[in-house]
């Protein structure tokens, strides 16, 4: 059983150090001179007995040097698979440091870990800040098509998600939560379905990865079903399941702009006032 250790406050020690029990890891890399990127993984030891009400906080600052206003990780029950990407301005990655603070509704700080240093190992592979490069599917622009989008999707290679090329698709992509909840709606559903229902990706070496991932990132635990009954047709529990996946999996908290935010909940807020709008005109 793992030692959970209280410092002298009472506060629980979040783990910090490499190992099999890390609760924190913070991998960076300086992308300018001046802006950082990061990305944030927290799975917190289930011993702590932190209740599902208690925030999550996470600050950085520089030794010797400046801090950044914390940012709101949300609930403990929200946390879903405690990946966050973000990116720093006017720090320096020699000097950055994090803390961790898990605070209770009276705001008592319950459990914390403090002078986090980012790791630099493997940084280049395992960083995707810039919002296409964090998803799931690469994006690349592409003349061909006729379509603003498409999917271009084989056996034993990645997905890619093709935009039409001089229509601002990726950068629209990026910043319009509509165009990025309507698209990523469509293509991951296609995605999940070609893997299920066709044969040629039986032995996809792609294919667990990606299914894995969107499990993870939904919170979904239960069975992938078949596709097909044995009697030849669609299996409705399929259909329901890859609905539910692509719309867990849009929906995971993230942090953006230093925000904890959930594109689908976003989405929804959008399009309820531009209906008010509407109405009232």
């Amino acid at each position: 059983m793992t030692q959970i250790v209280s410092n002298r406050t009472g506060r629980e020690t979040i783990v910090k150090a490499e190992g099999k029990n890390t609760e924190i890891k913070i991998v960076a890399k300086q992308e300018t001179e001046r802006k950082i990127d990061a990305i944030v993984e927290i799975k917190f030891n289930q011993e702590h007995n932190f209740k599902d009400n208690y925030k999550v906080k996470l600050q950085a600052y520089e030794s010797k040097g400046s801090a950044q206003s914390p940012w709101d990780l949300g609930i403990i029950k929200d946390l879903g698979t405690g990946n966050f990407n973000f990116s720093l301005l006017g720090m320096s990655l020699d000097r950055v440091l994090f803390r961790l603070k898990v605070i209770d509704e009276n705001n008592f700080v319950k459990g914390e870990a403090n002078e986090i240093k980012p790791s630099l190992k493997d940084a280049d592979d395992k960083i995707k800040i810039n919002d296409n490069s964090s998803t799931l599917i690469p994006i690349r622009e592409d003349k061909r098509i006729n379509l603003p989008f498409s999917l271009d999707m084989e056996p034993d290679s990645s997905p890619i998600l093709l935009v039409k090329a001089g229509l601002n698709m990726k950068q629209l992509f990026k910043e319009d939560i509509q165009i990025k909840v309507l698209i990523y709606s469509s293509i991951i559903r296609q995605i999940l379905t070609t893997y299920l229902a066709d044969p040629a990706y039986k032995n996809c070496q792609k294919k667990e990865k990606f299914i894995e991932k969107v499990i993870s990132n939904s919170g979904l635990q239960n069975e992938i079903p078949n596709y097909f009954r044995e009697d030849g047709k669609v299996n409705e529990e399929a259909t329901d399941w890859i609905e539910e996946v692509t719309a867990g999996c849009i929906n995971m908290p993230i942090i953006k702009a230093g925000k904890r935010t959930r594109y689908l909940e976003e989405f929804k807020k959008i399009c309820l006032k531009q209906k008010e709008i509407e109405d009232e005109n």
